[in-house]
């Protein structure tokens, strides 16, 4: 069953409406510093933007919320981060939320209502 363009956006409204929490999605530009290194820029893409941010355990684990890395066993947590629709996020961003910054490992924009983004995001 299908839902039409009405129904879509008072979805899109409704979840903006009711996520609990704000974030940054911020830019970054790298610029040579002229010694081989590396000047980070950042930038604030637009402002606060409201989300919801989950912690996702036991994704691509070997077992109990472990990953092999470099020969031995390591903690892993990954964390799912919803936002409305319409919010830009490329993989080059950092999200910052309450203070923490956040790589973007993987946008989902595909999901058969485009009702919400959802972002997976590893803590840096």
């Amino acid at each position: 069953m299908g839902i039409d363009t009405a129904m879509l956006a008072a979805m899109q409204s409704a979840i903006g409406e009711l996520l609990p929490d704000t974030c940054h999605v911020c830019s970054v530009t790298n610029t040579a510093d002229g010694e081989g290194g590396w000047t980070v820029t950042r930038g604030t893409v637009g402002t606060a933007i409201k989300c919801r941010l989950d912690v996702i355990q036991n994704r691509g684990l070997i077992s109990g919320g472990e990953q092999k890395t470099g020969g031995a066993l390591q903690a892993y947590t990954s964390y799912m981060l919803s936002v409305p629709y319409s919010t830009t996020v490329l993989p080059s961003y950092i999200i910052e939320h309450s203070g923490v910054d956040y790589s973007v490992k993987s946008i989902n924009r595909d999901q058969s209502w485009k009702a919400v983004t959802r972002v997976e995001l590893g803590r840096l």
